[in-house]
């Protein structure tokens, strides 16, 4: 399940970050804003859990 979770993300945030690039960000919905930066959170979280050493 896990890998359907962090495909549907990188697409969410892929999708943003292209209309973002493409200066286009006012086509993007609040919401979606709002669900890609939790899918960034989601995906830093590992990251930072192992740079701080509680990984």
């Amino acid at each position: 399940m896990k890998s359907i979770s962090n495909g549907i993300g990188a697409g969410f945030i892929t999708y943003v970050l292209i209309k973002l690039v493409k200066g286009k960000a006012r086509e993007v919905h609040p919401l979606l804003w709002v669900v890609t930066a939790l899918f960034v959170v989601y995906f830093a979280i590992g990251p930072i859990k192992i740079l701080l050493g509680l990984g």
